[in-house]
């Protein structure tokens, strides 16, 4: 009897360790970030969702359990390490491997095992609506998600070297380009903004791959274009999330500009462009083309944007001291157009090396300068705030073109006193971009008086985004920010760690105004990827990423007048509160329009303003962010941002 108990004990003993062995996904996975069977060896079962072995690639399979355990805290899906493809995308399998945790991503390895049960099986696909705020990507590790949501590619630097987008349900955008800096909304967008993005993945381990997955027939991928219902399976990888496609994404939108739309009825085309240290010497000091062969490249580049734009007045900045690189510009632009048709402003400079000076051309059959150059050096930077009046000939208008390339935001480290970085969002050397904002506004009360005229349109790099007090000291003045007037709060011309903003502005004097028919960004660059620059290992002789700045354009009817009562024109209606949950109110817009956008120009809620307090819904808008209200009435118009929270 003994002998026989103890035969029993030992079979039991056997048969539960055996039970114990065969597992499901979600028993592997478990509901903490490691897996209870570390290093134990499984069997279990589940229908492979995607695939990527092969030479380069991630070497494995992804399997999920077809039915889930319904508990939110478990993840249904797994990785199979291995090198041996013998299973195909909807084969139902059972294996037998390793449980192992490969820098804290649970995973199946050294499969000992594998059977199919079934083929074209339906892939147990999960829907889901990414939120920064509260996605659990632990939840979904391993499992093949798809997400219910139109994303916005925000960020591309990583296409070439990693295979890697990044991507949000919304754009990104510079918190003081939307909102004032150190203010409750500034502070809350920051936070928006360090949320994580999806970070979408090609699933190859080759550094530089080709050709890029993800690239389209021109070899880009622009920020700002987007991917509706991307499928994709989940996965941890240098200590990030990251999904891999399941099935090849389709973007769409945002696509590659090649001529200016956005300009209106205008008789005068006016452009001012950044173009990141346009040389013609001392090639090889750290800034701008190395050599001789780098040069050509960049100037091919140049040249094409500029005939793509055919302004009939270049602002130009970021070029070298003298004039050799204008003569340069203009010898190419006559030689690919029409010979004597472009000149430029001779500022009477000579070259000693430096490349920041802003200068002008203009065509010689549409506009003539009219008296001489004036420049504003003070404070310095020398050479980078100038004003030329030019006139109209075919009507003899004139108006002031004021160029201005502001002090960066680089170079912290040499700040002093009041030019320190205050944390506020705006960088260094603030309040050098503001005593150059002041300084102009009264070096153009000298303008107006000697050119005899009022009409004044301020562009350049100012280096300081749309909110920062080098702006708003403008604004407040007098001038108008034409970006604003024509798009709201969607307009940029820059990129920067993945957030789009503008440096690169339109202002007008009021005089001006009601002459401008409209305002564009020309994005040939600032969406592009950089390895498309002169430099880049994917140079194209085109004018695509030719800077990294956009050129900025403007349309005038000079000596017309546009309806006065435009878009431009200030309502004076209450918006509150702006950082909303679920509605707000608008007071005093009695009998307007409201509309609401989000920050790429996407109109999401249209209604009349029927009473003076009126209760605005937001329960259909899912998206914490940034939106813009435009409330108008058919004379003038309002735009307002609010936060939902």
């Amino acid at each position: 009897m003994k002998r026989r108990l103890s035969f029993l004990i030992t079979l039991t003993f056997a048969l539960v360790a055996s039970a114990q062995t065969t597992l499901t996904i979600p028993q592997i996975q478990g509901p903490g970030t490691s897996s209870s069977y570390s290093s134990q060896q499984i069997k279990t079962t589940g229908v492979v969702t995607a695939k990527f072995i092969g030479s380069g690639k991630i070497n494995g399979y992804f399997m999920q359990d077809a039915t889930g355990d319904g508990n939110a805290e478990t993840s249904d899906g797994i990785f199979v390490y291995t090198t041996v493809d013998n299973v195909a995308v909807g084969d139902k399998v059972q294996i037998t491997a390793t449980v192992s945790e490969y820098y804290t991503k649970t995973q199946l390895g050294t499969v000992t095992a594998t059977t199919k049960i079934s083929s074209n099986n339906t892939l147990p696909v999960t829907k889901v609506q990414y939120d920064a705020s509260t996605f659990n990507w632990e939840q979904y590790e391993g499992m093949l998600v798809e997400f219910d949501q139109v994303l916005y590619v925000t960020a591309n630097s990583n296409l070439q070297a990693s295979g890697q987008l990044s991507l949000n349900p919304i754009r990104k955008f510079n918190a003081t380009n939307q909102c004032l800096p150190s203010s409750s909304e500034y502070s809350n967008m920051i936070a928006l903004n360090a949320k994580a993005q999806i970070l979408l993945d090609d699933g190859i381990t080759t550094s530089s791959y080709t050709p890029i997955v993800f690239a389209d027939a021109n070899g880009t991928r622009r920020t700002g274009e987007r991917v509706k219902g991307l499928r994709a399976v989940v996965d941890y990888s240098s200590s990030s999330y990251v999904v891999y496609p399941a099935v090849a994404p389709v973007f769409y939108g945002n696509p590659r500009p090649t001529a200016l739309t956005q300009l209106g009825n205008y008789n005068l085309k006016v452009c001012s462009f950044n173009l990141e240290y346009y040389l013609t010497t001392n090639y090889g000091q750290g800034y701008g083309a190395n050599d001789v062969t780098e040069a050509a490249k960049q100037h091919t580049k140049i040249i094409a944007a500029l005939i793509a734009i055919d302004a009939d007045i270049y602002g130009l900045i970021e070029i070298e001291q003298g004039q050799d690189a204008l003569i340069k510009l203009v010898n190419a632009l006559n030689s690919a157009t029409v010979a004597g048709r472009y000149s430029y402003i001779d500022d009477g400079g000579t070259i000693y090396g430096t490349y920041t000076k802003v200068g002008y051309i203009y065509r010689t059959d549409k506009v003539s300068p009219y008296l001489s150059l004036k420049y504003n050096n003070s404070p310095s930077p020398l050479n980078r705030k100038k004003a030329q009046a030019f006139t109209l000939k075919s009507n003899n208008q004139k108006f002031i073109f004021c160029l201005n390339h502001y002090k960066a935001k680089s170079g912290c480290s040499s700040a002093t006193g009041a030019d320190v970085d205050q944390g506020d969002g705006q960088s260094c050397y603030n309040a050098t971009r503001v005593a150059e904002s002041t300084s102009n506004l009264s070096f153009l009360a000298t303008c107006k008086t000697y050119y005899g005229d009022s009409d004044v349109l301020l562009m350049g790099d100012l280096n300081a985004y749309a909110e920062e007090d080098p702006i708003t000291t403008l604004i407040n003045s007098g001038f108008v920010d034409m970006h604003r007037a024509f798009h709201a709060d969607s307009a940029y011309s820059y990129m920067y760690n993945g957030e789009a903003g503008y440096l690169d502005h339109a202002l007008s004097s009021t005089s001006l105004q009601s002459q401008i028919t409209g305002a564009q960004d020309f994005h040939i660059n600032s969406d592009e990827p950089a390895m498309f620059e002169y430099s880049g290992s994917a140079y194209q002789a085109n004018m695509y990423r030719c800077s990294d700045h956009d050129p900025v354009v403007v349309g005038l009817n000079l000596g017309g007048v546009i309806n006065s009562n435009s878009s431009l024109s200030i309502l004076n209606p209450e918006v509150y509160p702006t950082e909303v949950g679920n509605e707000f109110v608008v007071k005093n817009a009695e009998n307007s329009v409201l509309e609401i956008f989000s920050l790429n120009g996407k109109m999401l809620i249209q209604q009349v303003v029927n009473n003076n307090n009126q209760v605005i819904d937001l329960r259909n808008i899912a998206q914490k962010g940034v939106y813009v209200v435009k409330i108008y009435t058919p004379e003038i118009t309002r735009f307002v941002k609010i936060i939902k929270l």
